[in-house]
Protein backbone atom coordinates (compact mmCIF):
# COMPACT_ATOMS: atom_id res chain seq x y z
CA UNK A 1 0.00 0.00 0.00
CA UNK A 2 2.84 2.39 0.83
CA UNK A 3 4.26 1.77 -2.64
CA UNK A 4 0.93 2.66 -4.24
CA UNK A 5 0.63 5.85 -2.17
CA UNK A 6 4.26 6.79 -2.93
CA UNK A 7 3.66 6.34 -6.68
CA UNK A 8 0.45 8.38 -6.49
CA UNK A 9 2.25 11.20 -4.69
CA UNK A 10 5.04 11.23 -7.30
CA UNK A 11 2.53 11.35 -10.19
CA UNK A 12 0.54 14.03 -8.39
CA UNK A 13 3.71 16.07 -7.94
CA UNK A 14 4.57 15.86 -11.64
CA UNK A 15 1.10 16.91 -12.77
CA UNK A 16 0.81 19.62 -10.12
CA UNK A 17 4.18 21.04 -11.19
CA UNK A 18 2.99 21.16 -14.80
CA UNK A 19 -0.17 22.96 -13.69
CA UNK A 20 1.77 25.49 -11.64
CA UNK A 21 4.26 26.12 -14.43
CA UNK A 22 1.52 26.69 -16.98
CA UNK A 23 -0.62 28.97 -14.86
CA UNK A 24 2.38 30.89 -13.55
CA UNK A 25 3.66 31.64 -17.03
CA UNK A 26 0.27 32.41 -18.49
CA UNK A 27 -0.77 34.38 -15.41
CA UNK A 28 1.95 36.96 -16.02
CA UNK A 29 -0.14 38.31 -18.88
CA UNK A 30 -3.52 37.78 -17.25
CA UNK A 31 -4.09 41.51 -16.98
CA UNK A 32 -4.04 41.86 -20.76
CA UNK A 33 -6.98 41.11 -22.99
CA UNK A 34 -5.74 38.31 -25.22
CA UNK A 35 -7.55 36.17 -27.72
CA UNK A 36 -5.38 33.51 -29.31
CA UNK A 37 -7.17 31.87 -32.20
CA UNK A 38 -5.99 28.46 -33.25
CA UNK A 39 -4.60 27.64 -36.67
CA UNK A 40 -4.33 23.87 -36.90
CA UNK A 41 -2.15 23.78 -39.98
CA UNK A 42 -1.08 20.46 -41.45
CA UNK A 43 0.64 17.73 -39.44
CA UNK A 44 4.37 18.35 -39.85
CA UNK A 45 6.22 15.92 -37.57
CA UNK A 46 8.11 13.17 -39.39
CA UNK A 47 6.34 9.79 -39.49
CA UNK A 48 8.51 6.85 -38.42
CA UNK A 49 8.12 3.10 -38.80
CA UNK A 50 10.44 0.09 -38.80
CA UNK A 51 11.32 -2.45 -41.44
CA UNK A 52 10.52 -5.85 -39.97
CA UNK A 53 10.60 -9.09 -42.00
CA UNK A 54 10.69 -6.97 -45.15
CA UNK A 55 7.46 -5.21 -44.21
CA UNK A 56 6.84 -1.64 -43.10
CA UNK A 57 5.44 -2.04 -39.59
CA UNK A 58 5.04 -0.44 -36.16
CA UNK A 59 4.23 3.20 -37.00
CA UNK A 60 5.37 5.46 -34.16
CA UNK A 61 4.01 8.84 -33.14
CA UNK A 62 6.55 11.59 -32.55
CA UNK A 63 6.75 13.29 -29.14
CA UNK A 64 8.33 16.69 -28.54
CA UNK A 65 8.42 15.87 -24.83
CA UNK A 66 9.61 12.93 -22.75
CA UNK A 67 6.82 10.50 -21.87
CA UNK A 68 6.76 7.72 -19.31
CA UNK A 69 6.41 3.99 -19.91
CA UNK A 70 2.63 4.24 -19.89
CA UNK A 71 2.78 6.21 -23.15
CA UNK A 72 5.93 4.70 -24.68
CA UNK A 73 6.31 1.26 -26.17
CA UNK A 74 2.88 0.68 -27.72
CA UNK A 75 4.56 -1.55 -30.30
CA UNK A 76 7.02 -4.45 -30.17
CA UNK A 77 9.79 -4.67 -32.78
CA UNK A 78 11.52 -8.00 -33.37
CA UNK A 79 15.17 -7.42 -34.28
CA UNK A 80 16.87 -9.17 -37.19
CA UNK A 81 19.49 -11.74 -36.26
CA UNK A 82 22.34 -9.25 -36.78
CA UNK A 83 20.35 -6.62 -34.77
CA UNK A 84 20.73 -4.07 -37.64
CA UNK A 85 17.31 -2.46 -37.44
CA UNK A 86 16.14 -0.37 -40.41
CA UNK A 87 13.87 2.59 -39.66
CA UNK A 88 11.86 4.44 -42.31
CA UNK A 89 11.28 8.17 -41.85
CA UNK A 90 8.78 10.22 -43.87
CA UNK A 91 9.92 13.80 -43.37
CA UNK A 92 6.47 15.34 -43.70
CA UNK A 93 6.78 19.09 -43.32
CA UNK A 94 10.05 19.12 -41.39
CA UNK A 95 13.70 18.48 -42.28
CA UNK A 96 15.74 15.92 -40.34
CA UNK A 97 19.27 17.08 -39.47
CA UNK A 98 20.37 14.35 -37.06
CA UNK A 99 19.48 10.82 -35.90
CA UNK A 100 20.42 9.07 -32.66
CA UNK A 101 18.96 6.38 -30.44
CA UNK A 102 19.23 4.91 -26.98
CA UNK A 103 18.21 1.56 -25.51
CA UNK A 104 17.23 1.04 -21.89
CA UNK A 105 15.76 -1.71 -19.77
CA UNK A 106 11.97 -1.53 -19.58
CA UNK A 107 12.10 0.13 -16.17
CA UNK A 108 14.49 2.72 -17.69
CA UNK A 109 16.88 2.20 -14.79
CA UNK A 110 19.79 0.93 -16.90
CA UNK A 111 21.17 2.44 -20.10
CA UNK A 112 22.25 -0.30 -22.53
CA UNK A 113 23.38 1.76 -25.51
CA UNK A 114 23.40 5.32 -26.81
CA UNK A 115 24.53 5.88 -30.42
CA UNK A 116 24.61 8.82 -32.84
CA UNK A 117 24.25 7.88 -36.52
CA UNK A 118 26.71 9.38 -38.94
CA UNK A 119 24.88 8.54 -42.15
CA UNK A 120 21.57 7.47 -43.61
CA UNK A 121 19.95 7.15 -47.02
CA UNK A 122 17.66 9.81 -48.43
CA UNK A 123 15.19 9.22 -51.24
CA UNK A 124 12.93 12.20 -51.82
CA UNK A 125 10.65 12.62 -48.82
CA UNK A 126 11.74 9.34 -47.17
CA UNK A 127 14.86 8.53 -45.16
CA UNK A 128 16.13 5.05 -44.39
CA UNK A 129 18.47 4.65 -41.45
CA UNK A 130 19.99 1.46 -40.06
CA UNK A 131 20.55 1.28 -36.31
CA UNK A 132 23.69 -0.81 -35.63
CA UNK A 133 22.45 -2.16 -32.30
CA UNK A 134 25.34 -3.63 -30.34
CA UNK A 135 25.59 -7.16 -28.97
CA UNK A 136 24.65 -6.07 -25.45
CA UNK A 137 21.11 -7.43 -25.35
CA UNK A 138 19.86 -10.61 -23.71
CA UNK A 139 17.77 -12.80 -25.97
CA UNK A 140 14.07 -13.09 -25.16
CA UNK A 141 14.17 -9.91 -23.04
CA UNK A 142 12.29 -6.76 -24.00
CA UNK A 143 14.02 -3.37 -24.01
CA UNK A 144 12.81 0.16 -24.70
CA UNK A 145 14.20 1.85 -27.81
CA UNK A 146 13.95 5.62 -28.13
CA UNK A 147 14.78 7.08 -31.53
CA UNK A 148 15.63 10.79 -31.50
CA UNK A 149 15.34 12.95 -34.63
CA UNK A 150 16.84 16.42 -34.73
CA UNK A 151 14.48 18.53 -36.83
CA UNK A 152 14.59 22.11 -38.07
CA UNK A 153 11.11 23.13 -36.91
CA UNK A 154 10.46 21.06 -33.80
CA UNK A 155 13.92 20.46 -32.36
CA UNK A 156 14.39 16.94 -30.94
CA UNK A 157 11.46 14.60 -31.53
CA UNK A 158 11.25 11.24 -29.71
CA UNK A 159 9.85 7.95 -31.08
CA UNK A 160 9.41 4.83 -28.96
CA UNK A 161 9.09 1.08 -29.48
CA UNK A 162 9.89 -2.00 -27.44
CA UNK A 163 12.50 -4.28 -29.03
CA UNK A 164 13.08 -8.00 -28.69
CA UNK A 165 15.98 -10.14 -29.92
CA UNK A 166 14.45 -13.57 -30.38
CA UNK A 167 14.77 -16.73 -32.44
CA UNK A 168 10.98 -17.02 -32.70
CA UNK A 169 10.36 -18.12 -36.28
CA UNK A 170 6.58 -17.69 -36.38
CA UNK A 171 6.32 -13.91 -36.06
CA UNK A 172 6.66 -13.16 -39.76
CA UNK A 173 4.00 -15.72 -40.67
CA UNK A 174 1.56 -14.31 -38.12
CA UNK A 175 2.02 -10.78 -39.46
CA UNK A 176 1.44 -12.09 -42.99
CA UNK A 177 -1.74 -13.85 -41.90
CA UNK A 178 -3.20 -10.71 -40.31
CA UNK A 179 -2.57 -8.61 -43.44
CA UNK A 180 -3.85 -11.33 -45.79
CA UNK A 181 -6.94 -12.01 -43.64
CA UNK A 182 -7.88 -8.32 -43.66
CA UNK A 183 -7.39 -7.92 -47.42
CA UNK A 184 -9.53 -10.98 -48.22
CA UNK A 185 -12.54 -9.65 -46.28
CA UNK A 186 -13.01 -7.08 -49.08
CA UNK A 187 -13.37 -9.82 -51.72
CA UNK A 188 -16.23 -12.30 -51.23
CA UNK A 189 -14.64 -15.07 -53.28
CA UNK A 190 -11.16 -14.77 -51.75
CA UNK A 191 -12.69 -14.58 -48.30
CA UNK A 192 -14.01 -18.14 -48.60
CA UNK A 193 -10.54 -19.37 -47.68
CA UNK A 194 -10.95 -17.68 -44.30
CA UNK A 195 -13.77 -19.93 -43.12
CA UNK A 196 -11.29 -22.33 -41.53
CA UNK A 197 -10.42 -19.58 -39.01
CA UNK A 198 -13.99 -18.58 -38.12
CA UNK A 199 -16.16 -19.77 -35.24
CA UNK A 200 -19.47 -18.48 -36.59
CA UNK A 201 -22.24 -18.50 -34.00
CA UNK A 202 -25.97 -17.93 -34.47
CA UNK A 203 -25.98 -16.11 -31.12
CA UNK A 204 -23.62 -13.40 -32.39
CA UNK A 205 -25.09 -9.94 -32.99
CA UNK A 206 -24.70 -9.11 -36.70
CA UNK A 207 -26.98 -6.07 -36.64
CA UNK A 208 -24.24 -3.44 -37.03
CA UNK A 209 -21.10 -3.33 -39.13
CA UNK A 210 -19.52 -1.30 -36.34
CA UNK A 211 -18.21 -4.53 -34.85
CA UNK A 212 -17.20 -7.89 -36.29
CA UNK A 213 -15.64 -10.83 -34.45
CA UNK A 214 -14.45 -14.35 -35.08
CA UNK A 215 -18.04 -15.45 -34.33
CA UNK A 216 -19.71 -13.14 -36.89
CA UNK A 217 -21.48 -14.47 -39.94
CA UNK A 218 -19.51 -14.79 -43.16
CA UNK A 219 -21.61 -12.08 -44.82
CA UNK A 220 -21.03 -9.72 -41.91
CA UNK A 221 -17.28 -10.35 -41.98
CA UNK A 222 -17.15 -9.56 -45.71
CA UNK A 223 -19.03 -6.24 -45.33
CA UNK A 224 -22.37 -7.47 -46.71
CA UNK A 225 -23.44 -5.36 -49.69
CA UNK A 226 -21.76 -2.14 -48.51
CA UNK A 227 -19.19 -2.22 -51.30
CA UNK A 228 -16.44 -1.29 -48.85
CA UNK A 229 -12.82 -1.04 -50.03
CA UNK A 230 -9.57 -0.05 -48.26
CA UNK A 231 -8.32 3.51 -48.79
CA UNK A 232 -4.75 4.61 -48.13
CA UNK A 233 -2.03 2.61 -46.41
CA UNK A 234 -2.65 -0.16 -43.89
CA UNK A 235 -0.68 0.37 -40.69
CA UNK A 236 0.54 -2.90 -39.16
CA UNK A 237 1.58 -3.04 -35.49
CA UNK A 238 2.91 -5.97 -33.51
CA UNK A 239 1.48 -5.31 -30.05
CA UNK A 240 2.61 -8.36 -28.06
CA UNK A 241 4.61 -11.57 -28.47
CA UNK A 242 4.64 -14.27 -25.82
CA UNK A 243 6.30 -17.42 -27.07
CA UNK A 244 4.07 -18.79 -29.81
CA UNK A 245 1.26 -16.29 -29.12
CA UNK A 246 1.04 -12.85 -30.69
CA UNK A 247 -1.28 -9.85 -30.88
CA UNK A 248 -1.30 -7.85 -34.13
CA UNK A 249 -3.24 -4.69 -34.85
CA UNK A 250 -4.16 -3.22 -38.26
CA UNK A 251 -5.37 0.35 -38.66
CA UNK A 252 -6.55 1.91 -41.90
CA UNK A 253 -9.23 3.87 -43.71
CA UNK A 254 -11.95 2.27 -45.81
CA UNK A 255 -14.30 3.90 -48.28
CA UNK A 256 -17.57 3.25 -50.11
CA UNK A 257 -20.01 5.00 -52.42
CA UNK A 258 -23.43 5.76 -50.94
CA UNK A 259 -26.74 6.01 -52.77
CA UNK A 260 -25.95 9.55 -53.93
CA UNK A 261 -22.61 8.36 -55.36
CA UNK A 262 -20.77 10.26 -52.62
CA UNK A 263 -17.63 8.82 -51.03
CA UNK A 264 -17.90 7.91 -47.36
CA UNK A 265 -14.84 7.20 -45.22
CA UNK A 266 -14.50 4.85 -42.28
CA UNK A 267 -11.79 4.27 -39.69
CA UNK A 268 -11.13 0.58 -39.22
CA UNK A 269 -9.14 -1.15 -36.50
CA UNK A 270 -8.60 -4.91 -36.50
CA UNK A 271 -7.04 -6.87 -33.65
CA UNK A 272 -5.76 -10.43 -34.10
CA UNK A 273 -4.70 -12.89 -31.41
CA UNK A 274 -2.83 -15.82 -33.00
CA UNK A 275 -1.08 -19.01 -31.97
CA UNK A 276 1.68 -20.46 -34.14
CA UNK A 277 3.04 -23.94 -34.64
CA UNK A 278 5.02 -25.52 -37.45
CA UNK A 279 1.89 -26.94 -39.12
CA UNK A 280 -0.47 -23.96 -39.08
CA UNK A 281 -1.47 -20.72 -37.37
CA UNK A 282 -4.56 -20.68 -35.19
CA UNK A 283 -6.66 -17.53 -34.97
CA UNK A 284 -7.59 -17.45 -31.28
CA UNK A 285 -9.52 -14.17 -31.41
CA UNK A 286 -10.43 -11.47 -33.90
CA UNK A 287 -12.13 -8.12 -33.42
CA UNK A 288 -12.91 -5.39 -35.97
CA UNK A 289 -14.12 -1.93 -34.92
CA UNK A 290 -15.49 0.47 -37.56
CA UNK A 291 -16.37 4.16 -37.12
CA UNK A 292 -17.65 6.32 -39.95
CA UNK A 293 -16.05 9.74 -40.41
CA UNK A 294 -18.95 12.17 -40.18
CA UNK A 295 -18.74 14.78 -42.95
CA UNK A 296 -21.73 17.00 -42.12
CA UNK A 297 -23.34 16.86 -45.55
CA UNK A 298 -26.85 18.21 -45.98
CA UNK A 299 -28.16 14.68 -46.37
CA UNK A 300 -26.80 13.84 -42.89
CA UNK A 301 -29.50 16.07 -41.35
CA UNK A 302 -33.10 14.94 -41.76
CA UNK A 303 -35.63 16.84 -39.69
CA UNK A 304 -34.63 16.44 -36.04
CA UNK A 305 -32.35 13.52 -36.79
CA UNK A 306 -28.60 13.57 -37.38
CA UNK A 307 -27.40 10.50 -39.28
CA UNK A 308 -23.98 9.62 -37.87
CA UNK A 309 -23.69 6.38 -39.83
CA UNK A 310 -21.77 3.36 -38.54
CA UNK A 311 -20.32 4.13 -35.14
CA UNK A 312 -20.32 2.82 -31.58
CA UNK A 313 -22.45 4.37 -28.85
CA UNK A 314 -19.46 5.08 -26.59
CA UNK A 315 -17.94 7.25 -29.32
CA UNK A 316 -20.93 9.64 -29.23
CA UNK A 317 -21.61 12.46 -26.74
CA UNK A 318 -24.34 15.13 -27.03
CA UNK A 319 -25.07 18.32 -25.05
CA UNK A 320 -27.76 20.95 -25.61
CA UNK A 321 -27.76 24.71 -25.11
CA UNK A 322 -30.05 26.00 -22.30
CA UNK A 323 -32.86 26.80 -24.75
CA UNK A 324 -32.45 23.38 -26.38
CA UNK A 325 -31.88 24.76 -29.87
CA UNK A 326 -28.14 24.21 -30.37
CA UNK A 327 -26.63 20.75 -30.12
CA UNK A 328 -22.93 20.00 -29.65
CA UNK A 329 -22.08 16.41 -30.43
CA UNK A 330 -18.90 14.36 -30.50
CA UNK A 331 -18.62 11.53 -32.96
CA UNK A 332 -15.50 9.53 -33.70
CA UNK A 333 -13.23 12.07 -31.89
CA UNK A 334 -14.58 15.02 -33.90
CA UNK A 335 -16.78 17.77 -32.46
CA UNK A 336 -19.71 19.28 -34.35
CA UNK A 337 -22.55 21.68 -33.58
CA UNK A 338 -26.01 21.95 -35.09
CA UNK A 339 -28.44 24.88 -34.96
CA UNK A 340 -31.89 23.28 -35.24
CA UNK A 341 -33.73 26.51 -36.13
CA UNK A 342 -31.28 27.54 -38.80
CA UNK A 343 -30.71 23.89 -39.80
CA UNK A 344 -27.01 24.61 -39.99
CA UNK A 345 -24.19 22.33 -38.90
CA UNK A 346 -20.55 23.25 -38.27
CA UNK A 347 -17.42 21.24 -37.56
CA UNK A 348 -16.09 22.69 -34.33
CA UNK A 349 -12.93 20.62 -33.93
CA UNK A 350 -11.06 17.83 -35.70
CA UNK A 351 -7.48 16.74 -36.19
CA UNK A 352 -8.39 15.63 -39.72
CA UNK A 353 -7.05 17.81 -42.49
CA UNK A 354 -7.61 18.18 -46.22
CA UNK A 355 -5.70 14.91 -46.78
CA UNK A 356 -8.06 12.63 -44.94
CA UNK A 357 -5.89 9.58 -45.71
CA UNK A 358 -2.78 10.93 -43.92
CA UNK A 359 -2.33 8.51 -40.96
CA UNK A 360 -0.92 11.29 -38.76
CA UNK A 361 -4.33 12.99 -38.82
CA UNK A 362 -6.30 10.01 -37.57
CA UNK A 363 -3.89 8.65 -34.95
CA UNK A 364 -6.55 7.75 -32.41
CA UNK A 365 -4.89 8.61 -29.10
CA UNK A 366 -7.04 11.62 -28.20
CA UNK A 367 -10.65 12.51 -27.53
CA UNK A 368 -13.01 15.41 -26.88
CA UNK A 369 -15.09 16.24 -23.80
CA UNK A 370 -17.89 18.83 -24.10
CA UNK A 371 -18.09 21.26 -21.18
CA UNK A 372 -20.92 23.63 -22.14
CA UNK A 373 -23.04 24.89 -25.05
CA UNK A 374 -24.42 28.44 -25.17
CA UNK A 375 -27.65 29.55 -26.87
CA UNK A 376 -25.46 31.60 -29.21
CA UNK A 377 -23.84 28.39 -30.46
CA UNK A 378 -20.54 28.97 -28.62
CA UNK A 379 -19.01 25.76 -27.22
CA UNK A 380 -16.42 25.17 -24.51
CA UNK A 381 -14.68 21.82 -24.58
CA UNK A 382 -11.52 19.86 -23.80
CA UNK A 383 -9.23 17.96 -26.13
CA UNK A 384 -7.03 15.49 -24.28
CA UNK A 385 -4.37 12.96 -25.18
CA UNK A 386 -1.89 13.11 -28.07
CA UNK A 387 -2.01 16.27 -30.17
CA UNK A 388 -1.87 15.21 -33.84
CA UNK A 389 -1.33 18.75 -35.13
CA UNK A 390 -1.78 22.37 -34.19
CA UNK A 391 -0.01 24.48 -31.55
CA UNK A 392 0.95 21.48 -29.43
CA UNK A 393 1.67 18.92 -32.14
CA UNK A 394 3.56 15.95 -30.72
CA UNK A 395 2.60 16.65 -27.09
CA UNK A 396 0.49 14.79 -24.56
CA UNK A 397 -1.83 16.97 -22.54
CA UNK A 398 -5.18 18.65 -21.98
CA UNK A 399 -6.22 21.67 -24.03
CA UNK A 400 -9.21 23.87 -23.20
CA UNK A 401 -10.91 25.51 -26.20
CA UNK A 402 -13.67 28.05 -26.73
CA UNK A 403 -15.51 27.93 -30.05
CA UNK A 404 -16.83 31.30 -31.20
CA UNK A 405 -19.84 30.49 -33.36
CA UNK A 406 -20.15 34.02 -34.75
CA UNK A 407 -16.59 34.01 -36.09
CA UNK A 408 -16.43 30.25 -36.65
CA UNK A 409 -13.07 30.30 -34.83
CA UNK A 410 -11.31 28.41 -32.05
CA UNK A 411 -9.70 30.15 -29.09
CA UNK A 412 -7.24 28.24 -26.92
CA UNK A 413 -7.85 28.96 -23.23
CA UNK A 414 -5.26 26.77 -21.53
CA UNK A 415 -2.92 23.85 -22.04
CA UNK A 416 -1.85 21.37 -19.34
CA UNK A 417 1.04 19.01 -20.26
CA UNK A 418 0.88 15.34 -19.31
CA UNK A 419 3.47 12.56 -19.56
CA UNK A 420 1.37 9.41 -19.16
CA UNK A 421 -0.58 7.38 -21.69
CA UNK A 422 -3.80 8.37 -23.43
CA UNK A 423 -5.58 5.33 -21.98
CA UNK A 424 -4.70 6.35 -18.41
CA UNK A 425 -5.70 9.97 -19.01
CA UNK A 426 -8.98 8.90 -20.59
CA UNK A 427 -9.82 6.65 -17.63
CA UNK A 428 -9.03 9.49 -15.22
CA UNK A 429 -11.09 12.13 -17.01
CA UNK A 430 -14.03 9.76 -17.29
CA UNK A 431 -14.06 9.83 -13.50
CA UNK A 432 -14.44 13.61 -13.34
CA UNK A 433 -14.57 16.55 -15.75
CA UNK A 434 -16.90 19.28 -14.55
CA UNK A 435 -17.21 23.03 -15.08
CA UNK A 436 -19.62 25.08 -13.01
CA UNK A 437 -21.34 28.36 -13.91
CA UNK A 438 -18.73 30.39 -12.00
CA UNK A 439 -15.98 29.20 -14.37
CA UNK A 440 -14.35 26.61 -12.10
CA UNK A 441 -13.13 23.49 -13.87
CA UNK A 442 -12.60 20.30 -11.88
CA UNK A 443 -10.51 17.38 -13.18
CA UNK A 444 -9.46 14.01 -11.80
CA UNK A 445 -5.92 13.20 -12.98
CA UNK A 446 -3.25 10.90 -11.50
CA UNK A 447 -5.02 10.11 -8.22
CA UNK A 448 -5.83 13.77 -7.50
CA UNK A 449 -8.70 16.21 -8.02
CA UNK A 450 -7.77 19.67 -9.29
CA UNK A 451 -9.82 22.83 -9.37
CA UNK A 452 -8.91 25.44 -12.00
CA UNK A 453 -10.35 28.97 -11.98
CA UNK A 454 -10.57 29.75 -15.67
CA UNK A 455 -10.99 33.48 -15.02
CA UNK A 456 -8.08 34.14 -12.66
CA UNK A 457 -6.07 31.13 -13.93
CA UNK A 458 -5.44 30.02 -10.38
CA UNK A 459 -5.53 26.34 -9.48
CA UNK A 460 -6.02 24.37 -6.30
CA UNK A 461 -5.56 20.77 -5.28
CA UNK A 462 -8.92 19.66 -3.91
CA UNK A 463 -7.75 16.18 -2.89
CA UNK A 464 -4.67 14.10 -3.62
CA UNK A 465 -3.22 10.60 -3.16
CA UNK A 466 -6.68 9.12 -3.74
CA UNK A 467 -6.72 5.35 -3.67
CA UNK A 468 -9.26 3.41 -5.70
CA UNK A 469 -12.31 2.71 -3.59
CA UNK A 470 -11.91 5.70 -1.27
CA UNK A 471 -13.63 8.37 -3.38
CA UNK A 472 -16.85 8.72 -5.37
CA UNK A 473 -18.40 11.11 -7.90
CA UNK A 474 -22.13 11.67 -8.39
CA UNK A 475 -23.71 10.73 -11.72
CA UNK A 476 -24.06 14.37 -12.79
CA UNK A 477 -20.43 15.04 -11.67
CA UNK A 478 -21.56 17.94 -9.44
CA UNK A 479 -20.67 16.32 -6.09
CA UNK A 480 -17.60 14.43 -4.95
CA UNK A 481 -16.71 12.67 -1.71
CA UNK A 482 -13.42 11.23 -0.53
CA UNK A 483 -11.90 9.67 2.55
CA UNK A 484 -9.25 11.74 4.26
CA UNK A 485 -5.84 10.17 4.71
CA UNK A 486 -5.73 8.32 1.39
CA UNK A 487 -6.39 4.89 2.89
CA UNK A 488 -9.43 2.74 2.21
CA UNK A 489 -9.80 0.94 5.54
CA UNK A 490 -8.69 3.35 8.29
CA UNK A 491 -10.21 6.76 7.58
CA UNK A 492 -11.74 8.63 10.50
CA UNK A 493 -13.41 11.28 8.34
CA UNK A 494 -14.59 11.94 4.82
CA UNK A 495 -15.13 15.14 2.87
CA UNK A 496 -18.15 15.98 0.75
CA UNK A 497 -17.93 18.82 -1.76
CA UNK A 498 -20.52 20.54 -3.94
CA UNK A 499 -18.69 21.56 -7.11
CA UNK A 500 -21.34 24.12 -8.05
CA UNK A 501 -20.89 26.15 -4.88
CA UNK A 502 -17.41 25.04 -3.80
CA UNK A 503 -18.83 24.23 -0.35
CA UNK A 504 -16.95 21.48 1.47
CA UNK A 505 -18.31 19.58 4.46
CA UNK A 506 -16.80 16.96 6.73
CA UNK A 507 -18.34 13.77 8.06
CA UNK A 508 -16.63 12.14 11.02
CA UNK A 509 -17.27 8.77 12.56
CA UNK A 510 -18.04 8.41 16.25
CA UNK A 511 -15.20 7.68 18.65
CA UNK A 512 -13.48 4.45 17.65
CA UNK A 513 -15.25 4.34 14.28
CA UNK A 514 -14.03 4.47 10.69
CA UNK A 515 -16.02 5.79 7.70
CA UNK A 516 -16.04 4.60 4.08
CA UNK A 517 -17.23 6.30 0.89
CA UNK A 518 -19.47 3.92 -1.08
CA UNK A 519 -21.02 6.00 -3.88
CA UNK A 520 -23.95 8.23 -4.80
CA UNK A 521 -27.64 7.59 -5.44
CA UNK A 522 -28.45 10.59 -7.59
CA UNK A 523 -26.87 13.42 -5.60
CA UNK A 524 -27.25 11.64 -2.24
CA UNK A 525 -24.08 10.28 -0.66
CA UNK A 526 -23.89 6.67 0.43
CA UNK A 527 -21.30 5.92 3.13
CA UNK A 528 -20.63 3.28 5.72
CA UNK A 529 -19.42 3.20 9.31
CA UNK A 530 -17.30 0.47 10.89
CA UNK A 531 -15.69 -0.24 14.23
CA UNK A 532 -11.89 -0.20 14.36
CA UNK A 533 -11.96 -3.59 16.05
CA UNK A 534 -13.78 -5.18 13.11
CA UNK A 535 -10.89 -4.96 10.62
CA UNK A 536 -10.66 -8.30 8.80
CA UNK A 537 -7.05 -9.49 8.79
CA UNK A 538 -5.76 -12.46 6.74
CA UNK A 539 -2.09 -13.50 7.04
CA UNK A 540 -1.20 -10.16 8.57
CA UNK A 541 -2.87 -8.11 5.81
CA UNK A 542 -6.13 -6.19 5.78
CA UNK A 543 -8.63 -8.02 3.60
CA UNK A 544 -11.68 -5.89 4.30
CA UNK A 545 -13.39 -3.63 6.80
CA UNK A 546 -16.95 -4.98 7.23
CA UNK A 547 -19.35 -2.17 8.11
CA UNK A 548 -22.01 -2.14 10.81
CA UNK A 549 -24.21 0.45 9.09
CA UNK A 550 -24.91 2.11 5.73
CA UNK A 551 -26.20 5.69 5.63
CA UNK A 552 -27.58 7.92 2.88
CA UNK A 553 -27.50 11.71 3.27
CA UNK A 554 -28.86 14.41 0.98
CA UNK A 555 -27.37 17.73 -0.13
CA UNK A 556 -28.51 19.38 3.11
CA UNK A 557 -26.56 16.76 5.12
CA UNK A 558 -29.82 15.24 6.33
CA UNK A 559 -30.04 11.46 6.64
CA UNK A 560 -32.51 10.03 4.16
CA UNK A 561 -32.27 6.44 5.32
CA UNK A 562 -29.91 3.91 6.87
CA UNK A 563 -29.43 0.17 7.09
CA UNK A 564 -28.03 -1.87 9.98
CA UNK A 565 -28.91 -5.15 11.63
CA UNK A 566 -27.46 -6.49 14.89
CA UNK A 567 -25.17 -9.48 14.37
CA UNK A 568 -24.61 -8.76 10.68
CA UNK A 569 -21.93 -6.78 8.87
CA UNK A 570 -21.88 -5.38 5.36
CA UNK A 571 -18.80 -6.27 3.27
CA UNK A 572 -19.26 -5.56 -0.44
CA UNK A 573 -21.47 -2.67 -1.55
CA UNK A 574 -22.36 -1.84 -5.16
CA UNK A 575 -24.26 1.36 -5.97
CA UNK A 576 -25.96 1.25 -9.37
CA UNK A 577 -28.13 4.26 -10.18
CA UNK A 578 -31.02 4.01 -7.67
CA UNK A 579 -30.19 0.51 -6.37
CA UNK A 580 -27.73 -0.53 -3.67
CA UNK A 581 -26.57 -4.15 -3.54
CA UNK A 582 -25.21 -5.36 -0.20
CA UNK A 583 -23.26 -8.47 0.71
CA UNK A 584 -23.61 -9.42 4.37
CA UNK A 585 -21.23 -11.38 6.57
CA UNK A 586 -21.29 -12.53 10.18
CA UNK A 587 -18.37 -12.59 12.57
CA UNK A 588 -16.86 -15.86 13.85
CA UNK A 589 -13.93 -15.15 16.14
CA UNK A 590 -11.41 -13.13 14.15
CA UNK A 591 -12.88 -14.06 10.79
CA UNK A 592 -16.09 -13.58 8.82
CA UNK A 593 -18.40 -15.82 6.82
Amino acid sequence: MNRVIKRAVILFGIFAAALLAYFFLSGRDSGKEQVVYVDMGEASLPAVSVEMFGRKTNPMAGYVQEVDNRAAGNSLTVLPEDRALAVLIEKGGDAVTGISYEIRTMDRERLIERTVLEQWEENGEELRAVLPIQNLLNREQEYLLRLDLNTEKHGIVHYYTRILWTENEGVSAMLDLAVDFSARTFDYEQAKELTTYLETSSAEDNSSFGTATIRSSFSHLTWGDLGMQPAGQVQVTLKELDGIMSCVQLSYLAERKNGEDETEYYQVEENFTMKWNSLRIYLMDYDRQVNQIFQGKQTDYTGKRILLGITRDERVEVKKSPDGNVLAYRTNRDLWSYDQKEQRGARVFSFRSSDITDPRNYYGQHDVSILSVADSGDVDFLVYGYMNRGNHEGSMGIVGYHYDSGQNALEELYYIPYTGSYETLEDDLQQLVYRNEQGMLYLYVDHAIYGIDLKSRENIVVADALEEGCYAVSADRSRIAWQEGGSRYDSESLSLMDLNTGEKREIRGDSGKYVRVLGFVGSDLVYGTADREDVWMVNGRVRDLPMESIRIINAQMQEETSYEKPGYYISEVQVEESRIHLSRVSKTGGSYI
